[in-house]
């Protein structure tokens, strides 16, 4: 029976604690036991098979060295965290919100102040200055209700990160066309929408009130205007309420893929509103409960695939010289991170992945496939290291890289790769040469959209392990010193107090 030791924390008293994720009737469950609070049993994952898989391309665990207590001052402070850069920076520009939502991870509401735009500013200076390649998110609260919320656009257009900024709303606020004309003239171009299914009464249970269900809706129409306008539809699955409507939600997002670019899913947190629950286990919906929904309602293999699976090919072109070093790329994110994929739409209306198009036999292979890659990959850092100490070691790479390396990779993902696939990917180029459409189109239709499955933590699922490889990081004030610091993003959620009280809001 698989198992697999971790640290992780007692959810009422917050002592470090180890912990075992096990097996047991095809689920992963984590178990931990507190000598003051006793046992903990949460579900990890739905499915065994996925997750075992997904876990097997996890690297080496810098977690022994990375701690709470450093990185408790801010990954600035913490020498040991692996992830210094990261593709997502996240700005909590305020906690209040025009929203009750019963499901809120912060327990946001009208009450509070305001973070000052002065200090807003040194967050955008320290990410303009060290971090230029990162995606800068705005959130809340609901941000667009910050009194200085023009001004904020003002200084990230400044800093020139406008273009690769995006706005996380409920859609309230963009409901308004002139508010919404008037936020997309400052600049903004990617647009974070809560939606959170197909059903009406679904979202009220889940927002509380019609007005997110209407204001999304409103806001997509009024961002159609707008040429250069993209939206990803943000989903929070709630077991029980909205897990069954996602089909429909990625249908959607089919049929306006003009303007949604992307379905970014999150499940459930028990924190925030809801931060103590019984049967924890039964109420908890995993990612892997999402992609074996939309596998078996859209006729799928594989719909996503581990993040970590994706930048493992990127570090084989990395450290092949074959890719640049990017920002996003320091560090592979954790497997238990997030999950991505592409869906698109076949001209007799059926629903494609694109996994199960390019892979053969994605719900088996893929994982393997992805642990093949891992191992060489390993392997090229272990022989790169040594050859860096000889004198004439980057020649001997040089050669090695092209010589042995590469052709060994591409032998090895062609075994993996549909032949379909690549005989698609020809007769594409081939009308793409003579046709009117790029290559893309005549590969994949223009009807696509990405999805993805983001993983957020609670107290009760906190696996210390992924902290050092975070891909997503959160920028504060300390309302003491001042200074700019940044924390894990699958940290400021279980310890919100804590990163409360390291911003200078109220």
């Amino acid at each position: 029976m698989w198992q697999k030791k971790f640290k992780s924390i007692c959810p009422v008293c917050d002592k470090s604690l180890e912990a075992v994720f096990y097996e047991e009737d095809g689920k992963v469950y984590i178990k931990k036991n507190c000598p003051e609070h006793g046992d903990i049993i949460d579900l990890a994952s739905s499915d065994k098979d996925i997750f075992i898989g997904k876990m097997a391309l996890a690297g080496k665990d810098s977690s022994r060295n990375c701690s709470i207590e450093r990185c408790n001052v801010g990954i600035f402070s913490c020498k040991d965290h692996v992830a210094r850069k990261a593709p997502i920076a996240f700005i909590e520009v305020t906690p209040r919100c025009n929203m009750q939502c019963p499901i809120c991870y912060i327990d946001a509401s009208t009450k509070g102040s305001d973070v000052p735009l002065e200090d807003i500013k040194k967050m955008i200076e320290e990410i303009r200055k060290n971090d230029p390649d990162t995606h800068l998110v705005l959130i809340g609260g609901e941000p667009t209700i910050h009194k200085d919320f023009f001004k904020i656009l003002d200084a990230v257009k400044e800093a020139g990160l406008i273009k690769r900024c995006y706005l996380a709303t409920n859609g309230i606020t963009l409901s308004d066309e002139k508010f919404c004309a008037r936020v997309y003239d400052a600049g903004v171009r990617w647009y974070y929408l809560a939606f959170d299914g197909v059903n009406k009464e679904t979202c009220k249970k889940i927002r509380g009130s019609y007005r997110s269900y209407e204001a999304s809706r409103k806001t997509i129409e009024n961002l159609r205007k707008f040429k250069r306008a993209k939206v990803v539809l943000s989903v929070t699955v709630v077991k029980g309420l909205n897990e069954n409507e996602l089909p429909e939600v990625i249908k959607f997002a089919l049929d306006n893929s003009d303007i949604v670019r992307r379905v970014s899913v999150s499940v459930e947190v028990f924190c925030g509103r809801q931060d103590k629950i019984e049967r924890l286990a039964e109420k908890r919906i995993t990612p892997e409960c999402v992609e074996n929904i939309l596998k078996e309602k859209l006729n799928l293999k594989a719909a996503t695939a581990a993040l970590t699976f994706y930048s493992l090919m990127l570090e084989f072109l990395k450290l092949a010289g074959l890719l640049p070093g990017r920002a996003w790329m320091h560090g592979l994110p954790h497997p238990m991170c997030g999950s991505a994929g592409f869906i698109g739409r076949n001209p007799d209306g059926s629903i494609f992945s694109a996994l199960d198009m390019v892979i053969r036999e994605p719900d088996k292979n893929i994982y393997k496939y992805g642990a093949k890659i891992a191992k060489l990959v390993s392997r090229m850092d272990r022989v790169k290291g040594k050859l860096s100490g000889i004198f004439l070691g980057k020649l001997l790479w040089t050669i090695l890289v092209f010589v042995f390396f590469v052709p060994f990779y591409f032998i090895m993902t062609l075994a993996f790769i549909r032949p379909s696939f690549l005989i698609k990917v020809f007769s594409s180029f081939i009308k793409s040469i003579f046709g009117k459409k790029k290559m893309r189109e005549y590969l994949t239709g223009s009807g696509k959209v990405e999805l993805h499955y983001l993983v957020a933590c609670d107290k009760y699922n906190f696996v210390w392990e992924k902290m050092p490889y975070c891909a997503t990081h959160h920028y504060r004030i300390d309302p003491q010193s001042k200074e700019v610091t940044k924390m894990c993003g699958c940290y400021v959620v279980p310890f919100r107090s804590y990163a409360e009280s390291c911003n200078t809001m109220g």
